[in-house]
């Protein structure tokens, strides 16, 4: 899967993981009634149809909109055109055309009495084993307490006998009038953390499913809700990779990262003869930070490129070369080299050897990756603040870019690096998800989406 082009179905061709997994095994039932609340933008609408997705139902549906057309909807999801044409077969007629959109019923204008009779029509019509009613609260407001109490328990009798399953949306989370009749509870909300939107889902009630986790952190992206999972660690381990997601190095005056959607918000990636701080915060594993640099190793040394990465002092530089070398085409082996670490490093020992890359590679780009470990080698040997930068100012010019790694614990120098930095990205946990952020300039949050082969995708959060 492209990382510019969120598809329907995830890198292993599995829809399923869009929702949580406790929600995917209630929906996954026979028969049921699911409430799914939240204020106006959190999503619910997005939710409901992925679960039609989910459920790979194409044309046995019947979706009450008392919003916005059926015109509007495939409109704001472009995607859902394309997922209900896979139901017709070839040579498909203008009536079959025309049940197909019958599922799809405006009723802005209808009188809640008709609308009502035509849910429990379309609940004694067989082939109609699910109903989405959006938003059931247009409907409901149109009768007394008694009326709607009633009905809706009309509805939850006709459900049961049709072995249908009934999703409701609402947009008043504060009511509580439909919670002891239906079989699930799923409210959405948003929220910000530093200025940046988060959407988040909480499982309240999933009648005979066990909930594990309560909660779930999702996204918008391309019209479709997707939920991230928590992370799980993972192993830093030689894994062959695919190369391709390789694109173009350099355009123009900026040096792509491999990852489209980041080049984008960066402004078409990163400046050349830049500096990037990657900061990782708190529990977040030094192993990331590895994987995330092994596309943009490969992108260099696929391109011809030289890089040069000076690692973190406890880890073994044929372990790391074993690692970065599983995504570098063979012929290419020799561009990428580990400077091994030691205590008398000294800066003018990696200046020559990145001036030696330069000069044997005139024609090429140059990557120089430093580990907190070997710019504190460098910090200990001279404290003085200006000094510093001068040093690493030598150090990072032959380079036509310098990437360096640093965590909370280098709290001496993240100030330091981060004044001479072009661009600040930082890898965080929120609620057990792991996400990457650039701070300078400011971008959104990234969610961070592994593969079964332990390759990462940036996915938006929007």
């Amino acid at each position: 899967m492209a990382e510019s082009d969120v598809s329907v179905k995830d890198t292993n061709g599995d829809s399923r993981s869009h929702i949580p997994e406790d929600l995917l095994h209630f929906i996954r039932r026979d028969t049921y009634s699911l409430l799914v609340k939240g204020f106006a933008g959190t999503g619910k609408t997005t939710l409901a149809l992925t679960i039609l997705n989910v459920l790979g139902i194409k044309n046995n549906f019947f979706y009450i909109s008392t919003r916005i057309s059926p015109k509007q909807l495939f409109q704001y999801y472009p995607w859902l055109k394309d997922f209900i044409e896979q139901s017709k077969p070839q040579g498909t007629s203008l009536a079959r055309d025309h049940e197909v959109m019958s599922s799809f019923e405006d009723a802005r204008l209808d009188e809640p009495e008709s609308l009502f009779e035509r849910i429990t029509n379309q609940l004694m019509d067989i082939k109609s084993p699910i109903i989405i009613i959006d938003s059931w609260d247009a409907i409901a407001s149109f009768m007394d307490r008694e009326a709607r109490l009633n009905n809706e328990r009309v509805l939850q009798t006709w459900r049961e006998r049709a072995g249908a399953k009934l999703i409701f949306i609402s947009e008043q989370p504060a009511d509580t009038t439909l919670d002891f009749l239906v079989d699930g509870i799923v409210e959405l909300k948003q929220s910000y953390y530093n200025s940046v939107k988060m959407r988040q889902i909480f499982l309240q009630k999933l009648r005979g499913t066990r909930i594990k986790r309560p909660s779930y952190l999702y996204t918008l992206e391309n019209s479709i809700f997707h939920s991230f999972a928590p992370y799980r660690p993972i192993k830093f381990e030689p894994r062959r990779r695919s190369t391709a997601h390789v694109s173009k190095l350099s355009t123009g005056d900026n040096i792509g990262s491999g990852y489209p959607m980041l080049d984008a918000s960066l402004g078409s990636g990163f400046p050349k003869k830049g500096v990037v701080l990657l900061e990782l915060d708190s529990h977040v594993n030094m192993t990331i930070a590895m994987i995330f640099l092994q596309r943009i190793v490969s992108n260099f040394v696929s391109s011809g490129s030289p890089v040069l990465l000076h690692p973190i002092n406890w880890m073994e530089p044929s372990s790391i070369l074993r690692f970065f070398e599983t995504s570098i085409p063979a012929g290419k082996k020799s561009l990428f080299k580990i400077l091994s670490p030691g205590k008398n490093q000294s800066s003018n020992q990696l200046f020559a050897t990145l001036a030696k890359m330069k000069q044997r590679h005139r024609d090429k780009l140059v990557l120089n990756i430093m580990w907190a470990d070997a710019m504190q080698s460098i910090y200990g040997a001279r404290r003085v603040r200006d000094g510093m930068k001068n040093i690493l100012s030598r150090i990072l010019a032959p380079a036509d870019l310098s990437i360096a790694v640093l965590t909370h614990s280098h709290e001496d120098i993240l100030e330091l690096v981060s004044e001479i930095s072009n661009i600040h990205l930082r890898f965080m946990m929120i609620d057990d998800t792991l996400f990457l952020q650039s701070l300078v300039p400011s971008s959104n949050l990234y969610s961070l989406v592994f593969d079964r082969q332990s390759q990462m995708t940036l996915m938006p959060v929007v």
